[in-house]
């Protein structure tokens, strides 16, 4: 999928969208060994309320959220 580009970082966007109540944190379950190609250890979400494996620039889950947002203006 083509995301809209947007004028600031996921993670400069995030704390406006939780203050707003556009978006809430989405806490997942954590990644066991053997890890996924894509994991990085010292990676954060923010999202994912401080998920470690990737970072918030990242996230997929944040990224459809922000475009569903876009999208419906």
């Amino acid at each position: 999928m083509n995301f809209t580009p947007i004028p600031m970082t996921y993670i400069e966007l995030l704390p406006d969208l939780l203050k707003n109540a556009q978006v809430a944190l989405c806490p997942t379950k954590v990644v066991q060994p053997p890890y996924p190609r894509y994991f990085d250890t010292n990676a954060k979400c923010e999202y994912h309320s401080r998920e470690i494996g990737y970072s918030t620039e990242n996230c997929q889950a944040l990224k459809y959220k922000v475009q569903s947002l876009l999208d419906s203006g």
